[in-house]
């Protein structure tokens, strides 16, 4: 059966030889730490190393299998209006089904909020193997890079209450980016929060960062 990991072994090769990674683990377990507190965290480099490996093995299977299948029939009816509210083609909620049941939301958030703790080489490789299969449906997976910003510089409360819906699959995270003095531009977005304005919107300079509660898109299971 086709499989976008063990099919492409430059992907693994990458995760692997990289001298960085027994680093990069080390810091992203701090230590190991969870491994007392989770029973499939991992105890040391090499057990991280065979989690990252498996995980990837399943999300290969989905992206070859699922997703890349669907691709076609993906463009062919696209995203549509109806009943005032936009609907995705049928086989992109089939993907999100697909990667919501193999734990594939949060991939870099913290075990105790339901994510898998992935440092970010580890999901870079994922998102690589789904761009790939659909690229439009990796702009949509993708989002819930998000929620980085809102775990970073978000209270306990927020990240509480925000954090597990995503990586449950319930919802999705979007950030939602204007300046008022420069127009936008995504691709050189810069932040450096300094102060809050009235509207509790972080500001420097003309620059605003405008966080929403709601949903960028409500998918129905």
């Amino acid at each position: 059966m086709a499989n976008f990991y063990t099919d492409h072994p430059e992907i693994k090769f990458n995760l692997e030889s990289n001298s960085l990674m027994p680093r990069i683990v080390e810091l992203k377990e701090k230590g190991y730490a969870d491994k007392d507190a989770f029973d499939y965290a991992p105890e040391d480099f090499a057990d991280a190393m065979d989690n990252y490996n498996r995980v990837l093995e399943v999300a290969g299977d989905i992206t070859a299998n699922t997703v890349f299948p669907n691709s076609e029939e993906v463009d062919a009816e696209g995203p549509h209006c109806e009943n005032g509210r936009v609907r995705y083609a049928a086989k992109t909620y089939e993907n999100l089904e697909a990667t919501r049941k193999a734990g594939l939301n949060g991939v870099t958030m913290p075990r105790r909020f339901g994510g898998l703790n992935f440092p970010i080489t580890a999901y870079t490789a994922i998102n690589e193997m789904i761009a790939s299969a659909d690229a439009g449906f990796e702009n949509i997976w993708s989002l819930q890079d998000c929620i980085e910003t809102l775990y970073e510089f978000g209270d306990e409360d927020q990240r509480s209450r925000f954090i597990p819906r995503i990586c449950a699959g319930e919802t999705m995270a979007h950030l939602r980016r204007r300046d008022d003095v420069d127009g936008l531009d995504r691709t050189r977005c810069r932040f450096r929060p300094a102060a809050r304005d009235a509207q509790g919107h972080l500001q420097r300079r003309g620059q605003v960062l405008v966080p929403e509660r709601r949903e960028a898109l409500h998918h129905e299971r």
